[in-house]
Parts: C-alpha cells; structure tokens; sequence
C-alpha cells in the first residue's frame, strides 16, 4: 500500500520536519495542533524550513511553493479520520502519548496505519493503547528531519511484516535511509548516543577538562561533525533530559541518569540553540 496522505499529531520541531519531508515528496499532509495560535506557530515554522531547504538547494523555490500547498495545520482532531497514515509527534511523555493515539485509534478506519515518533519509550506500551497494535509502527525520525536521512522503523513482536515494509518503503519514499530495529528502550540511536552525551557532561562536571577541550577532542581526534556539547544543544537539553529520564526508568542503569547540571540548565530554560543559550550562547 502506497501512502498518499498522512495526519501528523503534534507540530512541534519533529512534526513540522516531518510534515515538511511528506509535503516535499508529493504527500498530502496535515498537521493538528492543540491552539490556534500552536497551528499559526507551526505554519510559519514549515514555511520556514521549506524555504532554507530551497536556500541551500535541495529543492528549487518552484518546489518549495508547490510543496506549501499540500500541507494544513488545523485544530481539528477529527482531521486523522481521512489519513492513511497518523503519526504521534507530541512531547515523549508516556501518558500523554497513550491518550493521543488511543483517541486516534478510535476515529480512523480498520486500514489506517499508526505510527509514534518515541525516541525511547518502549513501542509496545504505546501499540498497546490501541485496539490494532499489529498496526502501530514506530517511525524514529532524526533531527532535524529535513536534514537527517536515518530513520528508524521499530517493530514490536505482533507488529505485521506487512505493515513494517509498507512503512519502510514510505521512508524511502521520503528520501530517508530507514534501518528496521527491534523494540528496546531506546532502540538503537539513542541507546547508544545518551550514555555518550551524559558521560560528557559528568567529565566536564568531574574538572576533566572545559567544554570546548572535550568537543575538540571528539571532534578532531574521532573526526565527529560536533562534539556532545554542542550536539546536545541542537538537539535540545530538555530532549536530551527527557530521554535519559525515560531510558532510566526502564533500565534502572546509572549510565541513563541524567547530571545534575543538566538538570540545572532545563530548569533555567537553558535548553540549547532553541532558546539561545545551552551550554553555548547563540546570540545571533
């Protein structure tokens, strides 16, 4: 089955990215956000990423204007109800995850797919607020989506091989470069990557050596793009946070527990480039 149009759940960095994506590659996309003015937000932000994609020239400006027209943001939950495919992209809360793709899962129709962009949380426990958890997928996009070709594709044990490939064959579609993994706290990416962000803080917080040292060396010597701090700032200290709570709670292994100076800097707003400051300042 060939997904011609997909309901994006929750427009934030993620949602926006992976509107944008559909939107660039001849998907109907919509968009729901809880508030008008979350949906105006979210409109503006797609905009935005369509036209420095075209900046940079991965697509032509034509391309950009034609991709604007085939993306909504409403509030109008009901909008799931026509997609064939709804993907969760609301905060990695576990809770709220469940609720929103329970009521997804009881407005749209016995073929649609469901998929969950959880970075850590377990697919399962997610799959499992669904009456169809043979359906539910989980599409771990990178950010930023436009930028980053990885995706995961999670399965769980009852997800059907059908639906994996099906979602796997969109990935492609989408210009992504899809790896299908099974499903553990974590998956792969972040299963790896956070213990590497955390045990970087705890050297910097140890007197190990400053910031910038500890970037240089990952940077220089492993030939890295960025080093951890400035990694954890674009992908946000309160993602990063996040994740290593989450990942915590399922391992109960210290290598997830997150510093006290991350901690620190969430709770002053310090989240990275998003905000201006993390562990660097972006003032411009």
């Amino acid at each position: 089955m060939r997904i011609k149009q997909i309901a994006v759940v929750g427009c934030g960095t993620m949602g926006a990215g992976i509107i944008q994506v559909a939107a660039q590659t001849g998907i109907e996309a919509v968009g729901i956000e809880t508030s008008e003015e979350a949906a105006e937000a979210a409109r503006a932000r797609i905009k935005a990423g369509l036209e420095a994609t075209a900046s940079r020239g991965k697509i032509t400006a034509e391309e950009a204007i034609d991709a604007s027209k085939r993306f909504t943001v409403t509030t109008d939950f009901n909008a799931v109800s026509d997609a064939d495919l709804v993907v969760e992209a609301v905060f990695e809360d576990v809770d709220l995850k469940k609720r929103v793709l329970g009521d997804i899962d009881r407005l749209v129709g016995p073929e649609t797919f469901i998929a969950s962009n959880t970075s850590t949380i377990p697919l399962v426990i997610l799959a499992a607020a669904t009456s169809r958890p043979e359906r539910v997928v989980g599409l771990h996009f990178f950010n930023p989506v436009p930028a980053m070709k990885l995706v995961e594709v999670i399965k769980t044990p009852v997800t059907s091989p059908e639906h994996v490939e099906t979602m796997r064959a969109l990935a492609v579609e989408m210009g992504k470069s899809p790896v299908i993994v099974n499903d553990v706290p974590g998956f792969v990416g972040n299963l790896l990557i956070v213990p590497y962000l955390l045990d970087a803080i705890r050297a910097f917080e140890r007197g190990v050596a400053d910031m910038e040292s500890i970037d240089a060396v990952i940077k220089t010597g492993f030939n890295h793009p960025m080093g951890p701090f400035r990694l954890s700032d674009l992908i946000g200290l309160d993602i990063v946070h996040d994740m290593a709570a989450s990942m915590y709670e399922e391992y109960k292994d210290q290598r997830y527990f997150p510093p006290p100076l991350l901690k620190q800097y969430v709770r002053l707003g310090w989240l990275g480039r998003k905000t201006g400051r993390g562990f660097y300042r972006y003032d411009d």
